[in-house]
């Protein structure tokens, strides 16, 4: 739990060899361990570092400009070793040892160039399009991205806990592996590769013109097929908006239309019929649960476009639909034009509500997982809806899932699913050895226990953290630790 994110000053580098059908662009996947976007392709950068502002740089360019430039440069020569810069010392054993310094904290990367005689030069990095992070993510970033020609030299190589692996790739390439559901990247990404993979001289100045013309918030294609609508609902913090996504290629599934806000359904309706005129028709509403912040729209897109609208059986009591669905229950779309298969799956997963479903897309391996599994923390669980002991037989459950990427209802998707998953079930059974312990033989309200168990919460937020200490005792209760004393609660 946390207030919303400020964006961050960042820079990264998109390193180009070749020319023509032999352009390549350099490209690293993020590891499973990250906290932000594991498993995501992105270019080599990060966020601008104290000594950024201060680097001597020739060229013309503002003070925010050359931070930045500086930020690209020093991340990636950290990142992969390549080092963009004119004149010193450039031999690769000089090099091998500078980085190790860098990396080691013996050294600053200001102090390196100055020993070395690096120079570097605002021309040799060209501005490709300035990005910031959607209002869905838990992490939000004011990126900038520049383009860069290989300086030659030693072969990239990664050297950075954040990432996993790193490739020379031919842009037409990335964006058929994105297409087959493997490689999952955000949208500047995309918009990159497009314009990389479209060729010419002027690649640099189209690649700023995009960013710059994009509608904000943009269509969010994070793997093909799943497309998102980030809706500003009441959600319980920190989340402020409720993801919509649309599923599909050739039909399309709606999944939790969340805002009732005329305008935000407009956008959403616009999302939907320019996804129309590319060959992908809406054919029917899919609803994870039958919270507010996930269902403000559904009568207003049912009326719009005159589809169905299913969920589990437990919700038919709050919202009307045309069909349930039960675990296992299978929702088949029909393919586009390249016949990949979009059939999706139910997954009963009570916990965080009785009714509560995901839905799985095996082929890729991506679970839309509602308020299940969310972008980033935990959610809460609030009883006597919310069951602790649903929840995390729910997740369990997942796991035996070949789930590999997640499309949660708030915050950002993110790959490393099984990571995440797990990560889940273990802070969910350490909370409930903290409620545990904090239980005496004398009577504890919830009020007394809540800074006991949940020391790691702002008392601010307690009053949602309260639920799901209620969840964790009503858990503990049913196993016999716990034990209810008129307005509190003892160890059993």
């Amino acid at each position: 739990m946390s207030d919303r994110p400020r964006f961050r000053d960042s820079g990264a580098i998109v390193l180009v060899r070749g020319h023509g059908d032999a352009l390549e662009v350099y490209w690293a996947k993020r590891g499973d361990q990250v906290g932000f976007m594991p498993g995501f392709h992105a270019f080599v950068g990060g966020v601008t570092g104290p000594g950024d502002a201060t680097l001597p740089m020739d060229g013309r360019t503002d003070d925010r400009g050359r931070a930045l430039r500086a930020c690209a440069i020093r991340e990636t020569f950290e990142e992969i070793g390549v080092l963009v810069a004119r004149d010193g010392n450039r031999d690769p054993e000089v090099l091998d040892d500078a980085r190790e310094r860098l990396l080691c904290g013996d050294a600053t990367f200001g102090r390196l160039a100055a020993e070395l005689g690096w120079r570097f030069h605002a021309d040799d990095l060209a501005e490709a399009g300035r990005w910031r992070t959607p209002p869905f993510a838990s992490a939000r970033f004011d990126a900038q991205y520049y383009l860069v020609r290989w300086p030659g030299g030693p072969e990239p190589v990664i050297a950075d806990a954040e990432l996993a692996e790193g490739e020379w790739i031919a842009p037409a390439r990335a964006l058929e592996r994105w297409r087959a559901g493997d490689a999952l990247f955000a949208a500047p990404v995309l918009v990159t590769l497009r314009e990389l993979s479209a060729g010419g001289d002027d690649v640099a100045a189209r690649l700023v013109a995009a960013a710059e013309r994009l509608p904000q918030p943009h269509r969010i294609e994070i793997a093909w097929g799943i497309v998102l609508q980030p809706m500003p609902t009441r959600a319980l913090p920190p989340a402020t908006h409720t993801n919509a996504y649309l599923v599909g290629d050739g039909e399309m599934a709606l999944v939790d239309p969340g805002s009732g806000d005329p305008a935000e359904l407009d956008a959403l309706a616009a999302l939907v019929d320019a996804l129309a005129a590319d060959g992908r028709r809406l054919t029917r509403i899919l609803l994870t649960h039958a919270h507010a912040d996930h269902t403000g729209g559904v009568e207003a897109m049912r009326a719009r476009y005159g589809v169905p609208v299913s969920g589990h059986a437990a919700i038919a009591d709050t919202v009307r639909l045309d069909d349930t669905l039960a675990d296992g229950d299978t929702i088949a779309l029909a393919p586009g034009a390249d016949g990949r298969d979009w059939t999706l799956r139910a997954i009963h997963t009570p916990g965080h509500a009785r009714g509560h479903l995901c839905y799985f897309h095996e082929r890729t391996g991506a679970l839309l997982s509602g308020d299940h599994v969310v972008g980033a923390g935990t959610v809460v669980i609030d009883p006597p809806e919310g069951d602790m002991t649903d929840y995390v037989a729910s997740l369990e459950k997942l796991l035996a899932l070949p789930v590999r990427s997640i499309f949660p209802a708030h915050g950002s998707p993110a790959g490393a699913a099984q990571r995440r998953i797990r990560a889940l079930i273990a802070h969910r059974r350490e909370r409930r050895e903290r409620v545990l312990g904090a239980l005496a033989a004398a009577p504890r309200t919830t009020a007394e226990l809540l800074p006991l168990a949940y020391p790691d919460v702002r008392p601010e937020l307690w009053r949602w953290a309260e639920r799901s200490l209620l969840a964790h005792l009503v858990e503990l209760e049913r196993q016999g630790h716990a034990a209810r004393a008129g307005e509190g609660w003892r160890r059993a």
